[in-house]
């Protein structure tokens, strides 16, 4: 991924909230105006356990993981987030506390990220958002539910784990199970 932002980076994020409830023009002005483009690196954290996560994030390009270390070193993946899935910690981000996560890029990364503020005041502004990011995020729970029921009859095969393993590497895999 180069350094310059692609020329409409929000494209997808538009195309992303049409495909859930279409926009008006004043909304789209309202998205451009509350999101904004950032590169992560690969193997930069977004996100450190302890720090407050403070963004809502949605994947332009590159993908994303959330996972725990224990206390022996073990790494627990709670969740991959590919192009056009949307990751935070919502324990921390809701509840401006520290995160128990950790957040990184596992290849050159874009997202387009929201504040916690300017989500709220999206919700405001325009109430149509309120009822996406409420969609998206029981979107996001049938998934954790979907994933939680996988683990529990996982075979550990990592075809599992379907087109994620084109961008996903195996030992990043591997961390899943």
């Amino acid at each position: 991924m180069k350094n310059a932002l692609p020329e409409q980076p929000i494209a997808p994020l538009l195309d992303y909230f049409n495909r859930l409830i279409p926009l008006n023009q004043t909304e789209k002005e309202l998205v451009l105006a509350s999101f904004h483009p950032r590169i992560f690196r690969k193997r930069q954290y977004v996100l450190q356990e302890g720090n407050v996560s403070t963004h809502f994030y949605f994947i332009v390009k590159g993908c994303l993981r959330m996972y725990k270390v224990d206390e022996k070193g073990t790494t627990h993946i709670l969740q991959f987030a590919p192009e056009n899935y949307w990751l935070m910690d919502i324990s921390s981000f809701h509840g401006m506390k520290p995160s128990l996560l950790n957040i990184d890029a596992l290849e050159d990364t874009m997202v387009l990220q929201i504040t916690r503020e300017d989500l709220l005041s999206l919700y405001t502004k325009a109430p149509k958002f309120d009822r996406i990011f409420r969609v998206l995020i029981e979107n996001s729970f049938v998934r954790l539910q979907e994933r939680l029921l996988q683990n529990i009859s996982s075979t550990g095969d990592l075809h599992e784990f379907g087109a994620l393993g084109k961008t996903a590497t195996k030992a990043a895999l591997a961390g899943k199970i």
